[in-house]
C-alpha cells in the first residue's frame, strides 16, 4: 500500500525543515537531551507539595524545556507551523483534558491548590507533547538515524547500569533518598531492576520500547547487534514487572502480524528461550522472593483498582471526573483515602484515560493513536522504505501496542519519560513518511505534467 498524500500533509506548510535544522541545530539539541534523559527520577527538584503527594521539577524537565525552545527558534524562523492529524487529535484531548479538570471544580468542590495540582500536569503533558510539535517541524531526514540512535544509547545506558544495580545496589531508591517514605514516595524494591527511574514497572514500559524496536528491526532485515536485545530482555526480566512480560507478548504479536515469521528472530528467539530455561530455576525463586507467583497480593490489588477505576467511569462517562483529579474525587465521592503519589492515579490504561476524561477524551486519544499506527502501516508497506525506515515503523506500531497493554496494570501511558520516548518515535515516523511519499509525489506530478501539453511545454 502506497502512503497517502493525505497522510503526509501538512495543516499549515513550512519551509524546508533542513534548513532550520542547519540552523538552530535541533537534532543536536534533541540527541543531547535525549542522553540526559538517563538522569531520571535522581534528579528531582521539590516545587509543589500536596502533603501526601509531591509534584517535582525534574532535570528531565528542563531538557525538554531545552527542546522546546531550540525547536521554538526553527519555527519562528520559517515563520510556519505544521501540525498534522496526530498533532491535532493531540489539542483536542488536552482541551478535553481542561475542560474536564475545571468542570471537576464545582462538581467536586475542589480547593485551589488541588485545581493546581491538576493543572500542572496537564500543563506537563502538553509541554511533552510539544517535543513531536517541535520534532515534525524541525527534523530532516537525515536526523533520523542519529536521533533514534541516542535514544537507542540511551536506553542501553539505563539497562546496562540497571543490571549492576540489581545485582550490587538492592533498595536503590532507598539508597538514592534516605529519608522517602517507604509506600508513599519509593516501594521498597530490593534487587529488583528499577535502574535510574527507581520504579520497575515504569523501568519495563521504557525498556519495552527499545526491545521492541530491536525485534522489529530484525524483523524488517536491518542490522542490529544481536547484544542490543539480549541486554535489554535480561533488563526486562529483573524488573519482574508482570505488565512488562503483558506488554512484550502483546508487541511480539503485533510484530509477528506486521511482518510474519522472521528466522532472524526466531534464531534470536532460540538463543533466549535456550537460556531461560537454564535459569529458570533461578528466576522462579527470584519471583517468589517478591510474590509475583502468586495470584494474591499486588496481582488482587490490581484488579481491586481496576474494578474502582470501571464503577468511576460508570459514574462518570462523558467527560469523565477530571484530568489528574482521581486521588480527591476517589477520596470525596467514593471514599477512598489518599496514601502516597500511588492514590492519584489508577491502572487501566485507556480505561484510566476514559476515567479521567470520559469516552470524549478517550475518542480523541485513540485517534491520535490510530492516525500514528496508520502513517506506520503505509511506511512499512510502501516499497520505498528502507529496511530502517520499515522496523522502525513497526517497532513504533508495536510499541503503541505493547504499552497500551502494559499500562493495564500500571499508569505508564501518562508518565512523563514513557511519553517523551513515545512523541520521539511517533515524530520520527512523521519524517519517514514525508521521505517516503516524496518520490510517490514526484511521479504523480510527472504524469499529471506529461498529459498536460502547456505543463510540458513550460517545463
Amino acid at each position: 500500500m502506497e502512503l497517502s498524500r493525505s497522510e503526509s500533509a501538512p495543516v499549515v506548510a513550512i519551509v524546508a525543515p533542513t534548513r532550520l535544522a542547519a540552523r538552530v541545530r535541533l537534532s543536536v539539541v534533541i540527541q543531547a537531551m535525549v542522553m540526559l534523559l538517563i538522569v531520571a527520577n535522581l534528579g528531582r527538584i521539590p516545587v509543589l507539595s500536596t502533603g501526601d503527594h509531591e509534584a517535582p521539577l525534574l532535570v528531565n524537565d528542563l531538557c525538554v524545556a531545552c527542546i522546546l525552545a531550540a525547536g521554538a527558534i526553527a519555527i519562528m524562523r520559517g515563520r510556519s507551523l505544521r501540525l498534522d492529524r496526530a498533532a491535532t487529535a493531540a489539542i483536542a484531548f488536552a482541551a478535553v483534558g481542561g475542560i474536564s479538570a475545571a468542570l471537576a471544580i464545582p462538581r467536586f468542590g475542589l480547593a485551589p491548590g488541588e485545581v493546581l495540582v491538576s493543572v500542572a500536569y496537564l500543563v506537563r503533558w502538553v509541554m511533552y507533547f510539544g517535543i513531536y510539535v517541535v520534532a515534525i517541524n524541525g527534523l530532516a531526514a537525515r536526523d533520523v538515524r542519529p536521533v533514534w540512535h541516542a535514544v537507542e544509547t540511551m536506553l542501553l545506558v539505563f539497562a546496562a547500569f540497571g543490571v549492576l544495580q540489581s545485582a550490587f545496589l538492592p533498595g536503590f531508591a532507598q539508597l538514592v533518598y534516605p529519608t522517602s517514605r517507604l509506600f508513599d514516595d519509593w516501594d521498597p524494591q530490593g534487587h529488583r531492576l528499577v535502574s535510574t527511574v527507581l520504579e520497575p514497572n515504569i523501568a519495563g514500559a521504557m525498556l519495552l520500547i527499545g526491545l521492541i524496536t530491536q525485534l522489529s528491526l530484525l524483523a524488517a532485515g536491518a542490522r542490529v547487534a544481536r547484544w542490543k536485545p539480549l541486554l535489554l530482555f535480561t533488563a526486562l526480566v529483573l524488573t519482574l514487572s508482570r505488565s512488562a512480560v503483558l506488554g512484550l507478548g502483546a508487541g511480539v504479536a503485533t510484530i509477528l502480524l506486521a511482518r510474519g515469521l522472521s528466522r532472524r528472530l526466531l534464531r534470536l528467539g532460540a538463543v533466549v528461550g535456550i537460556g531461560a530455561l537454564a535459569l529458570l530455576p533461578k528466576m522462579l525463586s527470584f519471583a517468589a522472593t517478591y510474590g509475583k507467583l502468586s495470584l494474591g497480593g499486588s496481582a488482587a490489588l490490581h484488579v481491586a483498582t481496576l474494578l474502582q477505576a470501571i464503577r468511576v467511569l460508570r459514574d462518570h462517562p462523558i467527560i469523565g471526573v477530571g484530568f489528574n483529579t482521581y486521588g480527591y474525587v476517589s477520596e470525596r465521592v467514593y471514599g477512598i483515602e489518599r496514601l502516597g503519589a500511588a492514590s492519584y492515579s489508577a491502572d487501566g490504561g485507556l480505561l484510566f484515560i476514559a476515567v479521567l476524561t470520559g469516552i470524549t477524551g478517550l475518542a480523541a486519544f485513540v485517534w491520535m493513536l490510530s492516525v500514528v499506527i496508520r502513517r506506520c502501516r503505509s511506511i512499512w508497506r510502501s516499497a520505498e522504505s528502507t529496511p530502517d525506515e520499515r522496523g522502525l515503523a513497526i517497532g513504533t506500531t508495536a510499541c503503541i501496542v505493547a504499552l497500551c497493554a502494559d499500562s493495564i496494570f500500571v499508569n505508564s501511558l501518562l508518565t512523563t519519560y514513557v511519553m517523551e520516548l513515545m512523541w520521539l518515535q511517533w515524530a520520527l515516523t512523521f519524517v519517514i513518511a514525508r521521505r517516503v511519499a516524496s518520490p510517490r509525489e514526484a511521479q504523480v506530478a510527472q504524469v499529471r505534467a506529461s498529459r498536460d501539453p502547456m505543463l510540458v511545454a513550460l517545463q
